[in-house]
């Protein structure tokens, strides 16, 4: 009798606990005008649908009442917006734009958010923001035992198809749906590095160069976070999509030639990346990286490792959820000093504390970070 007491008390300790630690969090959504369309919330975390446009459905209480709640944990960072099931539809203000990104640290007891929208995106709006510029080849599903099927979009330099004996240095990227066209990037606009690639080879700053981008799944933060998953990505980028690009297209496979790039939790995996294939990878290109974010710290797993053999170029802006970000970029930064890099030589760190955790914040940061890798 006396241990079913104690466990009846552990249990309603630890209940107690959890109480503390987490809030609900009530979305209210009032429409200026009603919609014949169902109403979404999309954002940063898996209950908000990681981005996914057509996820976490609203509920509509009225005409122009629609709401939402979930319980989180206390100072999580939360980051979302509102569509219609699909990006091209997304809450606008009464001239039609889309609104930025909402934010909001949560609180430390159960609050209520209103949200007013006065309008949404027109469906060729986003997709006016941007094109493909180039030659852009796919992959469609390409596969890994143990990892959901992707596509993978290759963009192939000016000279490609008229020097059949040229061979390219490569660069891989992750979320490859928001690097090169914006009809298929999360929010319509993509970080456009065809554009800005293009660009610094027509102006001779930039050797010509083979991009192979990685689109994400719906599994991202398990692919890109330090998981056994994770583990099983970097593995089938390193070698098994790398020795498939090398047989199909005319690369430079060697390690010189070939680094790899990605943003937030794609920063995190490109760091990743080329610290377990420091063979593979010339350095890695780590922007708004979530190297320590909540109760992660993958700082501390590298701590007894030695210098790596590597280029390494990491970045982070001053808004929203990079605020969350920098701490992890600046005990980074003092861990790769501390094990010999040296800033401005193989350590590179840019901090704009104008910027936002945005692709379009990252597009405008690309060309100085692609040029340390590859400058002609």
């Amino acid at each position: 009798m006396y241990k079913l007491v104690t466990i009846a008390f552990l249990l309603s300790l630890i209940s107690c606990i959890k109480q503390r630690d987490e809030i609900d969090v009530t979305w209210n959504i009032n429409l200026e005008k009603p919609v014949d369309k169902q109403i979404y919330i999309s954002g940063n975390q898996p209950f908000l649908g990681n981005w996914s446009p057509k996820s976490i459905l609203l509920e509509k209480n009225d005409s122009l009442h629609w709401s939402f709640t979930n319980t989180v944990s206390k100072n999580t960072l939360l980051e979302y917006k509102f569509t219609l099931g699909d990006w091209n539809f997304q809450a606008a203000n009464e001239n039609g734009i889309a609104l930025e990104n909402m934010e909001v640290i949560t609180p430390k007891k159960d609050t209520i958010i209103n949200v007013n929208i006065k309008n949404w995106t027109s469906g060729n709006q986003l997709q006016e923001q941007g094109q493909i510029t180039g030659t852009v080849e796919y992959i469609k599903d390409f596969h890994i035992d143990g990892l959901k099927d992707r596509d993978i979009i290759i963009w192939l330099p000016p000279s490609y198809k008229t020097n059949q004996t040229k061979r390219y240095p490569v660069l891989y990227m992750h979320d490859g749906q928001n690097t090169i066209d914006p009809r298929t990037s999360s929010f319509g606009v993509d970080w456009q590095v065809d554009e800005t690639v293009t660009n610094l080879i027509e102006n001779k700053k930039l050797q010509e160069i083979i991009i192979v981008a990685s689109y994400c799944t719906e599994d991202r933060n398990a692919d890109y976070g330090d998981t056994k998953k994770g583990k099983l990505y970097r593995k089938s980028l390193a070698i098994d999509l790398k020795k498939y690009i090398d047989i199909k297209y005319r690369t430079k496979p060697q390690k010189q030639h070939t680094a790899i790039a990605g943003s937030s939790m794609g920063g995190l995996v490109s760091f990743m990346s080329a610290w377990e294939y420091p063979e593979v990878y010339k350095g890695a290109i780590c922007m708004s990286p979530a190297f320590k974010y909540e109760d992660f710290d993958y700082i501390n797993t590298i701590t007894e490792d030695n210098k790596k053999d590597l280029i390494l170029y990491i970045d982070n802006g001053g808004k929203g959820v990079d605020i969350i970000l920098q701490p992890g970029v600046e005990k980074m930064e003092k861990e790769l000093l501390k094990k010999g890099y040296k800033l401005n030589d193989d350590l590179f760190v840019v901090f704009n504390k104008k910027a936002k955790h945005s692709e379009g914040d990252w597009a405008l940061r690309f060309p100085y970070a692609i040029e340390l890798f590859f400058k002609k």
